[in-house]
């Protein structure tokens, strides 16, 4: 360890240190009688306390206060009064949280503390697992599903793997769904956003059915005409093509989108009955403009305008509509007249397609002291696209693709409550999935292939089969009353069998650029793992919590099934990649102030990453490049709370710093970096690579913050008049993944604000609702322009991103029976 590290070190162990004393000295000090008596005594108590926040971070009911894991929980009132529908609209309210969309891959950006995964792979697993209503899932497209009548999300951060297993080293997105209730309810909302020109309508009715029988029925249409703007116009010559093969203008200046999404629950509860169960069905159908919409240039290098070239092609072609900002303004086209005739799942035009399926059955019998749970669970998903990656109307580096995932999974639980100082918690996981992989690309300007008629250059299916088999057991040892050691392990073994291979390659570029039509490419993956985890808790009072933990996690390996088969010459071996671990300590403390008018908690943690699964774009060549970084290293502490100062008016806010530095990393060059600039590792082969040693991962801002309030102010014995506001901050961050030092998003701030009038009984609602006020364009993921001119000497190569959505203003009126 370097000295500059070792100083960090100690200088984020010193705050989290004295972040402790502190709030431990103010607890112990300044607690009532009252709340002496030891935490598990005084549980009912505090559920019945106003505003108490309940969270199943391991698995179980508990306190915010009382769980020994670094959550944060955000309840379905704090979501309506910003009207969020979208989640990346979580990450305003949890400061170490990243959330975005990618053009293609997996489908989007999840990051927490600085660890997330490559977006550009559809092979790899998200290192943030998404967890809806109790099923659990690697893929980041089941974002877009969740979003619907909520009841709580929990943001669970750090590895997770003892009760949430694979795919969770840097953490799980819990959400859950509002549940059945046994008394008629329910809820009609309308509104429009008039930037964007949106409109949404949702609704639920929750009631019984029966003595036994409960139900809930949840449903929304939104329809977006487009807060982007495509100036594209039509070409009348270009360096690439004939007259008659010209690219199209684009149908529309504002692409748009439209989705409906629903979700039926019922639960069967019977009066004094051990036993009860819940199913939920939800489902989603979504159409856009295409997943590059917004795709535009940031940096354009050494020119002035976006451009691109083909390679042996010498000329630079500009695109007279675009610039070299982020913002809401883009220029993309169509295909020539003619070239998506023979195309597979390609149009003329960017599109987006998406139908996705999730069910949940969740079965609790209790016996005298023993709960036994099982989860079952089924998701399908269907995503089919076609959009132009080269940010320029040309529409010379093009790809239609198709995504399939189907998985089956069943848990069982048995939790035991006995009035003993022992407890413990066994568990056994199986999940089946299949996961199909269909990418069609245009990246040369051939003529068009006689014997098929087809002018793309690819086409390329790939498929992994996979089986997780996992048990895992938890022992929760009271040593005294106000001290717990809790202590498990999980082990996981998983098989994958997978393949990839061009059934189709444009005749002069069959294993001369691309691997030869018809060679496949195959993969066996096996491994095992135990994560095993403990925790010391300390609670020597209901309202004071402290504790340090020892945690691992495990992100399963695999095989690139989305990979350009780049170059001819390309292996196996470069396709696969090893599974990621992580290992390393945290503590936190959480509290109650104020006579509970005041909730605090904060963390200090310190992980080590091993095989961090990195996938990279190489635009010089039109692949992805796959790789383990071999280490990187995540510390940090983190800081949170809620005021309640008055019966009207509350506070909130969060303080995250994190460092997130490759221990040792040999990476692809960026497009223009020289020897002196670090491309100076030898491969051996002719070609070198950077050492990213000390450098930061990409989506890692060491400072990230939120501040919010909330006023409900009474306005006669009917009426409430309510103002909210929120800020996020997050300090700069690379948004590529080879260290590019011009793929940089700036820090930025970011604004909303809302204002409500309501009945005192709740019964109607209508909102004012401002977004991102100041009109704030960033984007957490930037790649190297496909078809971007060789830079100059000082100079880097062209980079596009895609803006996250700019300032909102929307009307809101709900009504509640």
């Amino acid at each position: 360890m370097t000295n500059n590290e070792t100083g960090i070190s100690g200088k984020i162990c010193r705050i989290g240190l004295m972040c402790t004393s502190a709030i431990a000295g103010l607890v112990l000090g300044g607690a009532p009688a009252a709340a002496q008596a030891p935490a598990g005594e005084a549980v009912d108590q505090i559920v019945q306390d106003a505003g108490e926040i309940i969270v199943t971070a391991r698995q179980r009911k508990e306190t915010l206060i009382e769980a020994p894991v670094a959550v944060s929980a955000i309840d379905a009132q704090t979501l309506s009064r910003f009207g969020a529908t979208d989640t990346r609209d979580l990450a305003k309210l949890a400061p170490s949280l990243t959330i975005d969309r990618s053009s293609s891959g997996g489908g989007g950006v999840i990051a927490l503390r600085g660890i997330g995964t490559s977006p550009s792979n559809a092979g790899f697993d998200q290192a943030v697992s998404i967890n809806v209503d109790g099923i659990q899932t690697g893929r980041s497209r089941i974002m877009e599903l969740g979003m619907l009548d909520l009841a709580q999300v929990e943001v669970m951060k750090g590895p997770q793997a003892l009760f949430f297993g694979k795919n969770s080293p840097a953490g799980v997105i819990n959400i859950t769904s509002a549940s059945p209730t046994r008394t008629l309810e329910g809820y009609a909302r309308v509104g429009y956003e008039f930037v964007g020109d949106e409109a949404l309508v949702e609704g639920a009715v929750s009631g019984p059915l029966s003595d036994a029988f409960s139900a809930r029925v949840a449903v929304r249409y939104r329809h977006l005409d487009g807060w982007l703007r495509n100036n594209a116009g039509q070409l009348t010559s270009s360096p690439f093509a004939g007259p008659n093969n010209l690219p199209q203008a684009p149908k529309t200046s504002r692409p748009g989108d439209e989705e409906f999404i629903g979700r039926v629950s019922l639960a069967f509860e019977p009066e004094g009955s051990d036993f009860s169960a819940t199913l939920k069905v939800a489902g989603m159908v979504r159409n856009d403009d295409g997943p590059s919409a917004g795709q535009q240039l940031v940096n354009c290098g050494g020119y002035t305008t976006p451009t691109v070239v083909y390679a042996g092609i010498p000329t630079v072609a500009v695109d007279p509509y675009g610039d070299c900002k982020l913002d809401r303004n883009y220029s993309n086209g169509a295909l020539p007249n003619g070239y998506a005739d023979n195309w597979p799942i390609a149009k003329q035009d960017p599109y987006t397609k998406t139908k996705m399926l999730l069910s949940s059955l969740t079965a609790n019998y209790d016996f005298e002291n023993l709960t036994l749970t099982s989860v079952t669970g089924y998701f399908i998903s269907n995503s089919k696209y076609f959009d132009n990656y080269d940010a320029t109307l040309y529409m010379a580096y093009d790809a239609a693709e198709q995504e399939k995932f189907r998985s089956f999974s069943q848990e069982f639980r048995l939790l035991s409550s006995f009035d003993s100082p022992v407890n413990f918690m066994l568990g056994a996981y199986y999940q089946h999935s299949k996961h199909d992989f269909f990418n069609a690309a245009l990246i040369a300007p051939l003529p068009v292939d006689a014997a098929t008629g087809k002018y793309h250059t690819w086409e390329k299916p790939g498929d992994t089969k996979g089986n997780t088999y996992s048990v895992f057991g938890q022992l929760i040892w009271k040593i005294v009353p106000e001290l717990e050691l809790a202590g498990g392990v999980r082990y996981t073994h998983e098989t994958k069998d997978s393949s990839i291979v061009n059934t189709y390659v444009h005749p002069p570029l069959s294993g001369t650029v691309l691997a030869a039509e018809g060679q496949v490419f195959t993969d066996k993956f096996k491994d095992s793992n135990y994560s095993p985890e403990a925790t010391l808790s300390w609670r020597p009072t209901s309202d004071l919590t402290t504790y340090v933990a020892y945690k691992t996690g495990y992100k399963s390996g695999g095989f690139g099934i989305s990979t350009n088969l780049i170059p001819a010459t390309i292996t196996s071996d470069s396709i696969r990649f090893k599974s990621e671990k992580i290992k390393g300590f945290e503590g936190g403390i959480k509290a109650r102030l104020m006579d509970r008018a005041l909730t605090v908690t904060s963390s200090i943690f310190s992980y080590k990453y091993s095989n961090l699964q990195v996938n990279s774009f190489n635009a010089s060549t039109t692949s992805f490049i796959i790789t383990n970084a071999a280490e990187a290293r995540v510390k940090g502490v983190e800081f949170d709370f809620n005021a309640r100062a008055n019966d009207w008016l509350s506070f909130n806010g969060g303080i995250a710093y994190n460092r997130a530095r490759f221990l040792d990393y040999l990476s692809q060059c960026w497009g223009g970096q020289t020897a002196a600039l670090g491309c100076n590792v030898d491969n051996g082969n002719g070609t070198f690579s950077q050492q990213r040693s000390g450098q930061a991962l990409a989506r890692a801002p060491e400072w990230t913050a939120t501040a919010g309030f909330n006023a409900d102010i009474p306005a006669g014995d009917d009426f409430v008049v309510g103002l909210s506001g929120n800020t996020r901050f997050s300090d700069s961050y690379f948004a590529l993944e080879n260290g590019n030092p011009a793929g940089v998003q700036d820090s930025f701030w970011l604004f909303d604000a809302s204002v409500r009038l309501k009945r005192s009984d709740e019964r109607w609602e209508v909102a004012l609702i401002g977004r991102n006020l100041t009109n704030e364009y960033y984007t957490s993921y930037m790649a190297e322009k496909p078809g971007a001119p060789a830079p100059a000497v000082g100079d880097t190569v062209q980079i596009m991103g895609i803006p996250n959505r700019g300032r909102q203003f929307m009307v809101q009126g709900t009504v509640k029976f």
